[in-house]
């Protein structure tokens, strides 16, 4: 996965490098007053631009970001690409006898190629001032785990000191004494059970695994087991396995050592982020859209028994994150101190609550819940990155305690307001089944699914059989 995420960042960053090339070398012709290029010409030279421009970023290393490596090669890289690049526009200038306005050709190529140069530093250290500024706040990050000893300092200095890779340390696990005693996030776990029970407990995105397979303390191959069991993506330093011992070479990842990569969940990067943006984009229009309806529905609750508008409860996130999940409050202000009296009429099987015609509800309560408008204000905890439009419940904490190990991998995506359990299971399927049905989807899971899912939910929405 390391190597995918980075790679498909370096091919996004080539495009849009391309793509800003491409407008300049078009903008440039505006500063002169001659029309120098016919339109099959000015085609021709983009086409050209784009083949050229596209392989020497790609050869040159210059979609990574350069956190990796010096400002100074970067600059090189750049350079190289548009001397190559305008060298051979000028020589086409020059012996092409189609072109007219030579010399005034070559000075506009090389107008082009100064503002290229710039524009092209500018945007890179923009981009890569953007993504230090956002991570070394602690957003869009991933939670790590790396299981190391003394021969895997730094590789764990690495990530220490350079917050905008996008990765934080949780723990640092570790058998030998010493790690513990230098670094303050080390924990001492020297056993299996113990480091399966951790990471079941916490956070966990991504384990680093920096010690010998050999290791008597930790079984390798019932950790992969286990680890693919719950959905936590496994990358196991290379050059501890003997035949990969001599492989070298320069990585897309942000540093020097290799990783063979065990994962369950879905990793195509582009398409997830894809999914982000949409979230983003998406909540931000339904909240503004449906803010009048919003404003009514929390006026009625507030009119009814004068109790909150809101009804917030801790919930569990991807990969075990905590976030108060909101919701329209259709019920009592009491009714979680009212639930233990109802437990023997629950009826879903499975370690959740559901009662159709529970007594705790209000008036506005029934209807706000069979048309689903309850859900609304979670629309917040997915622009705010808690949540996704689609994906599976978010669970109580109570509830997780109760999952079995291969249930726990549904927690591996963000949770949703809808998912395939809202529209083709709901109240018909029993607990085991629903998740069954959310590790399908997340074993299956594409845009295309995710579309139908948002299809669906309308017109589950429109029947108004929510409890």
């Amino acid at each position: 996965m390391l190597t995918q995420r980075e790679s498909n960042l370096s091919k996004v960053m080539i495009v849009l490098q391309v793509i800003l090339s491409s407008g300049i070398f078009i903008s440039t012709s505006c500063l002169f007053s001659i029309q120098m290029l016919t339109p099959e010409h000015f085609t021709m030279f983009i086409s050209q631009l784009i083949i050229i421009w596209s392989v020497c970023f790609y050869y040159l290393h210059l979609g990574i970001i350069f956190r990796n490596s010096s400002f100074y090669s970067m600059i090189r890289g750049y350079l190289a690409t548009i001397i190559l690049g305008c060298t051979f526009f000028i020589l086409e200038a020059t012996f092409l006898p189609a072109l007219s306005h030579k010399k005034l050709l070559i000075l506009y190529i090389c107008y082009f190629g100064a503002i290229n140069f710039i524009s092209l530093i500018a945007f890179k250290s923009s981009f890569y001032s953007i993504m230090h500024f956002i991570r070394s706040r602690n957003h869009n990050t991933r939670n790590i785990i790396i299981i190391a000893n003394k021969s895997s300092e730094s590789f764990i200095n690495s990530f220490m000191y350079s917050k905008d890779w996008g990765y934080k340390i949780s723990k640092i696990i570790t058998p030998d004494p010493q790690i513990k005693d230098k670094y303050a996030n080390a924990i001492l776990i020297d056993n299996q059970e113990s480091l399966l029970k951790f990471v079941t407990l916490n956070a966990v995105d991504d384990i680093f695994y920096c010690i010998p397979i050999n290791n008597k303390q930790f079984d390798i191959i019932q950790l992969i087991r286990s680890l693919d069991e719950i959905g936590v993506s496994l990358h196991m330093m290379l050059h501890y396995f003997p035949r990969h011992q001599q492989q070298t070479g320069k990585n897309n990842i942000p540093f020097k050592e290799q990783f063979i990569d065990y994962q369950t969940t879905p990793n195509n990067y582009i398409c997830l982020h894809l999914k982000e943006v949409f979230d983003h984009i998406a909540s931000a229009f339904l909240l503004v859209i449906g803010s009048p309806l919003m404003l009514l529905i929390a006026a009625l609750i507030k009119l009814e028994d004068g109790g909150p508008v809101l009804f917030r409860q801790e919930r569990i996130g991807k990969n075990g994150r905590r976030f108060t999940c909101l919701k329209f409050r259709s019920m009592v202000v009491d009714a979680e101190a009212r639930k233990q009296a109802l437990m023997q009429l629950n009826e879903a099987d499975g370690p959740v609550f559901k009662m159709e015609n529970d007594p705790r509800m209000t008036r506005i309560g029934r209807y706000i819940r069979k048309l689903s408008f309850d859900e609304l204000p979670q629309l917040i905890n997915v622009f705010k990155g808690e949540m996704s439009i689609v994906g599976p419940r978010p669970p109580l904490l109570s509830e997780v305690m109760k999952y079995s190990r291969p249930q726990i991998r549904r927690l591996s995506m963000k949770p949703g307001i809808t998912g395939s359990w809202q529209v083709w299971g709901r109240h018909t399927v029993t607990f085991k089944e629903w998740m069954k049905m959310d590790l399908d989807y997340i074993d299956s899971w594409s845009i295309n699914m995710d579309l139908k899912i948002m299809v669906a939910t309308i017109g589950v929405v429109l029947k108004a059989n929510g409890r």
